[in-house]
């Protein structure tokens, strides 16, 4: 019974994932959790408008008033088909795929959310698998490495985790100044 349970949740997460407007929620959703566990309210909006009317999936409020933005991605065709190659060829094409994708991400949360003086001078980019990410990470270090010098940075769940432990500490640090200076410190 177990069994035959588990194999209808795995089902039906292949359901999900394959379908590209649903596995984009997927992400968008689990990034969402990682911020709600992780932050107070207040401290972040998701679906926040810039001044050039794009709309990031999350942007976190920083005590400068500039806000980090991050954007959910998953890059799991590419990554598939990349994995299910047989031949070299096969997966030379999927490799020259996936990192036009990639690239093609890199670019738009670059040139859509990296705004000078409005927001922080770099963005992250939430890939929701670990796996994936280790993947990209393994196999195409130079995309990881294009998405740094555009001031991108990719990050998995539990990345992401880390980086929301840093705000919160930036987070504090600041209160800390804010209440030294009401007391005349």
């Amino acid at each position: 019974k177990n069994i035959t349970n588990l194999a209808t949740q795995v089902t039906s997460l292949q359901s999900v994932l394959s379908n590209k407007q649903q596995r984009g929620a997927f992400g968008q959703g689990r990034m969402e959790m990682i911020i709600q566990d992780g932050l107070p309210k207040g401290t972040y909006e998701f679906q926040r408008t810039l001044s050039n009317n794009t709309r990031p999936d999350c942007a976190i409020h920083f005590p400068d008033q500039r806000p980090l933005i991050i954007d959910a991605k998953f890059p799991l065709e590419g990554v598939t088909a990349f994995r299910d190659a047989k031949t070299d060829d096969e997966r030379n094409v999927a490799g020259k795929l996936l990192r036009q994708s990639i690239s093609r991400h890199i670019a738009d949360i670059a040139g859509k959310y990296l705004l000078p003086g409005e927001t922080q001078e770099l963005a992250l980019m939430f890939v929701p698998s670990e796996s994936i990410y280790a993947e990209l990470h393994d196999q195409f270090d130079d995309m990881i490495q294009r998405a740094f010098r555009s001031k991108v940075v990719i990050v998995s769940p539990s990345l992401l985790m880390l980086a929301i432990q840093v705000i919160q500490q930036i987070h504090r640090d600041a209160k800390m100044r804010e209440g030294a200076r009401a007391r005349g410190d």
